[in-house]
């Protein structure tokens, strides 16, 4: 949808192509579309050759995306009667373009997005006197609500049908059911003998029947033996596993740079058992620092640790040190609809859970340091992760045995990803399948109509905003008011440029320092 800042500049038409074989020579009015598109399509064959297909399919369903967005804003703008001068796929030189009607329809050279052209989005834009009742400040206040915020709710609307098919197709997740999927090595779980495949059904007679349930059933165990009844080949057989311990929030923020879920295994060359040996040895060493070994994923780390501390005696949890399968199940129309509605709830609390974070002036401070602090050098994954581990006072310990975390940067993690990071993302998750990659666009689908709601402008939320102030405001004076434009001009500008800084700084990340997602 235009807004206050994108309207692109008027264009002339392009000209229409012909297939006429005796033109023996093509203008240069005529040969200009036709090399634009001839390098957006020789760059979409390069994408494809150097990303994989993945990266098409993801390049292919933003672009969709994005075209039903707009096409939300343009289908409430002709019912409620506004004119629609240009709906175009990309920003910059026209590749093609066709007139029906009043409207021009096309494709331009950079597949970047998409938009509508309403004319009298603003007070400040001026309109044929013949043609003002057909202007989008002239309409009644729901009007205008329902064209802008068409737009996010295509988005909205992608995102829940995908959900849907996404159950239809694979059927819904039996928590039920779950199964061991792998072991961690050097685990309690490993210990005792748990394979993949395994089905826990109690541990110490406490039913886990789901794998929230085994946290529960595991949660205050920590380093004490445990009853495991196990399925396995049709049978049932039981075990026994004397428990790890994993570092809580309280803990681990007292012994930082370790994280919730660690694991201390020496403390100062002492090795440790339990959680209470490295609180006494923590607790009683010398004022100054000591080195920590601890455990993270099948990694083992060094660290130091500034001492003495005193770790409170709640601050672990019991680690079992497996991880579940959770199969799916087919289900019905109707259960599919109700399951993509709760799929849909939880996707828009984590999504404006996200947003909140990064948008907050933390998350902002965190990106902003991780821009400037990020430089191209060339190196493999695994050893931007080393160099970040590094950083932070942590040095990796070989062990012998592979990492789970080699692949991931604790540097891209809570920051903005590009369209670049999303189609390298979806190219990862295309090798798990045609699932994993419809759930990400159903998410990419819906931060895009959360981002739209934001109340200010040039988002649609912005126009929101305006147009509801404008009626809450006319309706106090008794008479039509319109909000100066002139004046908010200063924010949108403000809005705009930290728009382009996030999108040109998060495709700076994402081709210098890739995210990288877990195997």
């Amino acid at each position: 949808m235009t807004d206050i800042l994108d309207s692109p500049p008027p264009a002339p038409s392009a000209p229409e192509l012909t297939d006429d074989p005796s033109a023996s020579e093509l203008p240069e009015s005529r040969s200009g579309p036709i090399i634009r598109g001839v390098l957006l399509l020789g760059g979409l064959v390069v994408l494809a050759l150097f990303a994989g297909a993945w990266a098409l399919v993801i390049v292919g369903a933003l672009i969709v995306s994005i075209f039903l967005h707009e096409a939300g804003h343009f289908l409430a703008a002709k019912q409620a009667g506004m004119k629609v001068t240009e709906y175009f796929l990309g920003f910059g030189p026209k590749i093609v373009s066709f007139r029906r009607g009043e409207t021009e329809y096309g494709i331009k050279a950079i597949p970047a997005g998409a938009y509508v052209r309403i004319i009298g989005m603003n007070d400040l834009e001026e309109v044929d006197p013949a043609d003002e009742g057909r202007t989008y400040r002239e309409k009644g206040y729901w009007a205008r609500l329902r064209v802008v915020l068409a737009g996010p709710a295509m988005n909205f609307l992608i995102a829940f049908v995908l959900l849907l098919a996404v159950l239809v197709a694979y059927g819904q997740q039996a928590p039920g059911k779950w199964t061991v999927s792998d072991v961690g090595n050097g685990t309690a779980a490993a210990a005792a003998g748990l394979k993949t495949g395994d089905r826990i059904l109690s541990v110490d007679g406490q039913t886990t029947s789901s794998f929230e349930k085994l946290g529960d059933a595991v949660h205050g165990r920590a380093d004490q033996p445990v009853e495991i009844v196990i399925e396995r080949d049709g049978q049932t057989q039981t075990v026994t596993a004397t428990l790890g311990s994993a570092l809580t929030d309280s803990a681990a923020k007292l012994v930082s740079p370790l994280e919730v879920g660690d694991r201390i295994m020496v403390v100062d060359g002492t090795p440790v058992s339990t959680y209470d040996d490295a609180r006494r040895l923590l607790s009683t060493a010398a004022a100054g620092t000591v080195p920590v070994e601890f455990e993270r994923g099948d990694s083992r780390y060094r660290t130091d640790v500034t001492t003495p501390v005193a770790l409170p005696a709640d601050g672990v949890r019991g680690f079992l040190g497996i991880t579940p399968a959770i199969p799916r199940e087919r289900v019905g129309p109707a259960a599919a609809v109700v399951g993509a509605g709760s799929d849909f709830k939880d996707l828009a609390v984590l999504s404006v859970q996200g947003f909140g974070q990064l948008f907050s002036p933390s998350g902002l401070s965190h990106y902003a340091k991780t821009v400037f602090t990020t430089a191209p050098n060339g190196a493999t994954a695994q050893q931007r992760s080393t160099q970040a581990e590094q950083k932070a006072g942590i040095t990796p310990i070989d062990t012998g045995t592979p990492s789970t975390l080699a692949t991931v940067d604790p540097a891209n993690q809570d920051r903005f990803v590009s369209i670049v990071g999303i189609v390298g993302i979806g190219s990862q998750l295309g090798k798990e399948g045609l699932l994993a990659v419809l759930l990400l666009i159903a998410t990419v689908n819906f931060f895009l109509g959360l981002i739209n709601l934001v109340p200010l402008p040039p988002f649609d939320g912005g126009h929101a905003a305006i147009a509801t102030y404008e009626a809450i405001r006319g309706r106090i004076t008794k008479r039509p008011y319109r909000a100066d434009m002139a004046k908010l001009m200063p924010v949108a500008y403000f809005v705009f440029g930290l728009l382009v800084f996030v999108g040109l700084s998060s495709v700076y990340l994402d081709v210098v320092d890739p995210v990288k997602i877990n195997p």
